[in-house]
């Protein structure tokens, strides 16, 4: 049905992040000897262990950085101050069993967090940031999303057992409405949390592709506000990616090695229809979409059609077993490097199977054409 884990979004969304050496943090240490000056973060514990803790983290971009700890109280009750100069997103580290996310900006009096402190998913409450609210109220909206795509899910899978098309495709089509009906909900929240860091993080949780201009005007607003946050730039940066991969837009080119080790340019192939397609061998929806790319292969290829496969794979034997397996007759080019491509930064590669349909003058006609998709653009441009 196409229907697609929310949460996988959680961390993603601020695994961009790279503040380190850019923000200003400083915390007066555990106990009794703190400045005052700065946020005060403090709170209860309800499930108290012996010896608990609690870390205050910056979210950085190889994952949280421990920037101070404090002791948990035999009341329940702990205390940190943080002198924040930038905005940025942290987390509070419970024991290392429960974990809060917030947006600091550094003008918050006093922030209180109370949690369970020993249970993952135990209960939570903010106070006293804003900015943390309105992650709160997007996560509350994507959990609730969550919980109705694992229900139509089960309904999915039910019908597919039984052979009930009519309530497979019916189903199919709440999906969509769903999705769609709860994209626009956290559109308008994204936009009501503008200028707040809280509008980066709910606008990832959306398509850049289906939602482009949306991205777009995000973007703009949080620059205009926040120019030099990192956040802020990282998402210009992609924007301005995505705004050269849009239909019309000249591929990026691509030179990488093919299994002789001879280096295949992209732009060496103009004056043909070329399907860039993003593969890997340890890639199983990859490998099912092979089939249907073989099938229009042969039915194209001397119809002034190429395909070249860029894979993603981390090494040569995979790679060249996976051509031979799946009886791959095109150009097939790679770095070996998996996720840390070249072409991956590039073509804005956050998932695979992902394909691209070049024309002859190197323009990008369509994108991610599968199965079906693929077969009825080819026979628009073959006849």
């Amino acid at each position: 049905m196409g229907v697609r884990d929310v949460n996988k979004y959680e961390m993603k969304v601020l695994s961009k992040v790279f503040l380190i050496g850019i923000l200003v943090v400083s915390l007066v240490g555990c106990g009794g000897s703190q400045a005052e000056e700065g946020v005060r973060i403090v709170g209860a514990v309800e499930q108290i262990i012996p010896n608990g803790w609690v870390q205050l983290e910056i979210v950085a971009e190889k994952g949280p950085v421990p920037l101070d700890t404090a002791e948990i109280g035999a009341d329940g009750r702990y205390k940190l101050v943080a002198d924040i100069q930038e905005p940025a997103f942290y987390r509070l580290n419970f024991n290392g069993r429960q974990y809060v996310t917030l947006i600091l900006k550094g003008d918050e009096t006093e922030v209180e967090v109370n949690v369970d402190g020993n249970t993952p998913k135990g209960y939570s409450e903010v106070s006293g940031s804003y900015d943390t609210q309105y992650i709160r109220d997007m996560d509350e909206l994507m959990n609730a999303f969550q919980v109705e795509v694992n229900r139509l899910n089960q309904k999915a899978i039910q019908a597919r057992s039984s052979g009930d098309v009519q309530t497979f495709q019916a189903v199919n089509i709440e999906y969509q409405d769903l999705a769609r009906s709860n994209n626009d909900r956290l559109k308008k929240m994204v936009w009501e949390s503008l200028p707040s860091l809280a509008a980066f993080y709910g606008v990832q949780r959306l398509d850049p592709e289906q939602y482009y201009t949306f991205f777009d005007s995000v973007s703009t607003e949080l620059s205009r506000e926040l120019p030099n946050n990192p956040m802020v730039m990282n998402l210009a940066e992609m924007v301005d990616t995505k705004r050269s991969l849009t239909i019309g837009a000249e591929a990026p080119d691509i030179a990488l090695a093919n299994p002789n080790g001879e280096i295949v340019r992209l732009s060496s192939l103009r004056g043909q229809y070329v399907l860039v397609d993003f593969w890997a061998a340890w890639c199983r929806p990859c490998r099912a979409e092979n089939p249907n790319i073989v099938r229009a292969y042969e039915k194209y290829r001397g119809e002034n059609f190429e395909v070249l496969q860029v894979s993603l794979d981390r090494t040569r034997e995979a790679w060249l077993r996976a051509i031979e397996q799946d009886g791959l007759p095109w150009l097939h080019i790679s770095d070996l490097k998996y996720w840390n491509s070249i072409v991956t930064k590039s073509y804005q590669i956050n998932s695979i199977p992902a394909s691209y349909l070049i024309d002859p003058d190197g323009k990008i006609i369509g994108k991610n054409l599968r199965g079906p998709l693929l077969e009825a653009k080819l026979k628009e441009i073959f006849g």
